[in-house]
Order: structure tokens, then C-alpha cells, then sequence
């Protein structure tokens, strides 16, 4: 929770004490003894990869903190994947999930009520409203999983957490984040409704829908407000003043197209974390909108990181991505709804809308996707018993793909201690720029 009040990581010594943690973590749990080779090899090649990265590039250790973020969603991913071999463990960090979603709000609540304007879209300790909208959906989902699968005293986590997260994805006025959520939602009452306590779970689910638009109309009127307004009220304002579906649509479009020729004209290494805009404009045409953000992460990891860095990126994204579905295909087959359920559907939830926009150049929203990640599949990873003589070998190649792992987390730490704010700046969603030499502009907000 520290991590994430830091501007989503990127503050001074966010990402040096979200280090600290990951290589603590990875030392108690042991993952050599209980994760196959393949995942703790592939996880080492991705946070190693990402930092090398700034050695070889123009930029260099600009990108320090960007780089450190791979490394940290690396390591927590191998930890949480170690430590969750049963349903308890697995509520353990739902529960921790769930904690930081309830603060997230808390953070975005006050400022935004003591504003006295509703238009104003909801940002938390994101400073910007994407983000903040997008570090909801998980614990959303996940206490939506608890208060309809789950028995007490972990059910009355979900009663709390959903009515505040749906409420604040809302007023976040992001639409993919609203998109997504709408999608959970759907997803879990198909399950609630196909499930052997089909009675309950759909009950609960419909009480929980009903709480949850109740608190969303509440929560823009008395008695925090004098007077009461439309849930919509952000994105309503954000329409009229020109950041349109369409409009923000073809902005995407740009900063993708954008992406893939700065990658086809530096394939290997990339042009470094930051280093988008001058390459983009050697290769694509002059009125061309320009963001050192590619609103796609998948694609930002190929820009700025090339093949040496997207390519086990993209491979481990794969892999967890094939996973996750082979999980859900259980929980259908198994016809249950529980704190799996909600892992699954927020993890998948995060890494679609990582590819409409730049929520891993947060460390704070990387590393959540990792951990729900970790917690879903990690009972699917863990390795065979080995009897024979190949056993002593491997073990020490686990031993040292995990050693490199955490070489690299304490590198990253304290190259990135001095944050991110340097790299916070970007473009507007309607393409209008942002000045990196503003005084006193706070990670992620950008002045429209």
C-alpha cells in the first residue's frame, strides 16, 4: 500500500522499498524448490533483459525506474506463485488485494469530494485517471468473488470492497476500465448462476449489483455533495470537451502505428525507456500526434526494449495469458465461484486493458498484475518430484536463474531510487501535449 500511495511507483524510493520487499520475499519462500525450471529461467530473462536495456540505449539510466518495474513484477510474480500452493494462501494475498483497493479509494475520495465538483474524474494516488480506474478492477473483482463463493468472515471483505471499487472505476471515468469491469461482472454472474449453489451465489451477486449502483448514485449527492449529479458527470465532461470514443480511438491508433515502426527501425534493443518521441519522429509523418507512451504495454516493451526485451516479455505474457484461461476453463468445468474465480478474471482483466493504455509504466499496477497472476496459476507451475540423477543439475540452475533474479530487483531498486516523475510526462488522450519542463508537474498529470 505504501508502494502504490507513491504515485503508482513511481515516487522517490517507491520502487527501492517495493525492492526490498520482493527480495525478502523471494528468500523466504525458496523458489527453486518449488517452481519449475522454465518459470524461474523466463522470469530471470525478463528482468535481466529490461536492464540491459539501459545500457545499450541512448537514453540510458534515464529509465531507470521503467527498467526496475520488469524486475519487480518478475520477482513478485515468483513469489507469490511459490507461496500459493492452496486456497487459504491464495485468500491471503486476495485479502492484501482487496486492503490496498479499499485505501485506493479512501486516497481518491477525499481530494475529489473536497473539490465540490462531480465532472471531476476520480485519479487516487495515481494522479490519473486511467490508472487509478484500472488498480481498481482487481480488488473489485476479487471481493466480488468472495461476498458471492465465499463463506464468512472472508465474505464480509467483498460487501465492503465492491460497492467502493465499482463506484470508483466509475467516477475514474475511464470507459476501459468501466468496460472491463462490466465484463467481471458479467463473467462471475454467469458462473454464480451455472454454479451448484446456484440459489445463493445468484442472490448474493444480484444484492451485490444492486449495493453497488446505490453506493455510485449515493456517492455523488448528499450528503457529500449539496446537490446530486449523474455518476457519468466526468465522462460526460471529458465527451464535450473533445476526448471522444472515436477520438481517443484514432489517438490509440497513431500511438501504435507509432510503435511498430520505431520497432521495425530499431528491432534488436529498442530505443531505450523515454526514448519514443525523438525516434518516432525520424519514421513517421510530421502531423503525426507524439507520446513517449505507446497506450499499449505489450507494444511499448517491443519500442523500447526491441527483441532483446519483448521477446521473453511477450513469451512470458503469453504463457501466463495461456494459464489463465486454462484456469478459467476449470472453474467453468467445475462450475464453482470463489477467490480463484476472482484472480483469474482480475488478472485477465488488468492485462487487456494494458493494451489499450499505459498502466505498466506504473510499477504499482505491474506488480499487482503480477501477484494476481502469480497467485492464479502458481499451483499450476510447481515442479515434478525429480528422483533421478538430473535433479542436482537442475537445481542449480533454479538456484542461479533466482540468484540472477534477485541481483537484478537490487540493481533496479537502487538505480530507480530517485522515482519516475521524469519519465511521468506524456501526451493527452486527444493528443494535445504536455510539457515535460512544466514546474511542478506531479507523475502522471498532464494538463489538458
Amino acid at each position: 500500500m505504501p508502494f502504490t500511495e507513491a504515485t503508482g511507483g513511481r515516487g522517490p524510493l517507491a520502487v527501492t522499498k517495493a525492492a526490498l520487499v520482493v527480495v525478502v520475499a523471494l528468500a523466504a519462500v525458496k523458489p527453486w524448490r518449488q517452481l519449475r525450471m522454465s518459470v524461474l529461467v523466463l522470469a530471470a530473462a525478463v528482468a535481466l533483459s529490461a536492464l540491459v536495456v539501459c545500457l545499450l540505449t541512448t537514453p540510458g539510466w534515464f529509465g531507470a525506474t521503467r527498467a526496475a518495474s520488469y524486475g519487480l513484477g518478475a520477482g513478485a510474480f515468483v513469489a507469490v506463485a511459490a507461496y500459493v500452493r492452496n486456497v487459504r494462501q491464495m485468500t491471503h494475498v486476495a485479502l492484501v488485494v482487496v486492503a490496498a483497493g479499499v485505501m485506493q479509494f479512501a486516497w481518491a475520495f477525499v481530494p475529489w469530494q473536497g473539490g465540490r465538483v462531480q465532472s471531476k474524474a476520480m485519479v487516487g494516488t495515481f494522479y490519473w485517471h486511467n490508472q487509478y480506474g484500472a488498480f481498481l478492477l482487481a480488488p473489485t473483482l476479487i471481493g466480488l468473488c468472495l461476498l458471492v463463493g465465499n463463506r464468512a468472515p472472508w465474505r464480509l471483505a467483498g460487501w465492503v470492497v465492491v460497492p467502493l471499487g465499482t463506484a470508483g472505476v466509475v467516477y475514474s471515468s475511464s470507459r476501459g476500465a468501466m468496460a472491463a469491469l462490466a465484463v467481471g461482472w458479467l463473467i462471475v454472474g454467469v458462473l454464480a448462476v451455472a454454479s451448484r449453489k446456484r440459489l445463493g451465489a445468484t442472490v448474493r451477486w444480484l444484492a451485490a449489483a444492486a449495493i453497488a449502483l446505490g453506493a455510485t448514485f449515493v456517492i455523488a449527492g448528499p450528503p457529500f455533495f449539496a446537490t446530486s449529479a449523474s455518476p457519468l458527470a466526468a465522462t460526460q465532461a471529458r465527451e464535450k470537451s473533445g476526448e471522444s470514443v472515436d477520438a481517443n480511438s484514432e489517438y490509440r491508433t497513431h500511438m501504435w502505428r507509432e510503435s511498430v515502426s520505431v520497432f521495425e527501425h530499431h528491432p534488436f534493443a529498442g530505443v531505450g525507456y523515454g526514448g519514443l518521441v525523438p525516434a518516432a519522429v525520424q519514421v513517421t509523418p510530421a502531423d503525426w500526434p507524439r507520446s513517449p507512451l505507446s497506450h499499449n504495454d505489450y507494444l511499448q516493451a517491443l519500442a523500447e526494449g526491441g527483441l532483446l526485451l519483448g521477446l521473453p516479455f511477450l513469451i512470458a505474457c503469453g504463457a501466463i495469458a495461456t494459464r489463465l484461461l486454462r484456469v478459467s476453463f476449470v472453474s467453468v468445468r467445475r462450475r464453482n465461484v470463489d477467490v480463484r474465480t476472482g484472480m483469474w478474471v482480475g488478472a485477465l482483466a488488468l492485462m487487456a486493458h494494458a493494451a489499450i493504455d499505459f498502466d505498466w509504466t506504473y510499477p504499482a499496477l505491474f506488480a499487482l498484475t503480477a501477484i494476481l497472476a502469480g497467485a492464479a496459476v502458481g499451483p499450476t507451475l510447481r515442479r515434478p518430484a525429480l528422483q533421478h540423477a538430473r535433479s542436482t543439475t537442475r537445481l542449480m540452475v533454479r538456484v542461479a536463474a533466482v540468484c540472477v533474479l534477485i541481483g537484478v530487483v537490487i540493481v533496479g531498486g537502487v538505480a530507480g531510487r530517485k522515482g519516475g516523475n521524469r519519465l511521468a510526462f506524456h501526451f493527452g488522450d486527444t493528443g494535445q501535449q504536455s510539457s515535460p519542463l512544466a514546474a511542478g508537474t506531479t507523475a502522471g498529470q498532464q494538463p489538458q
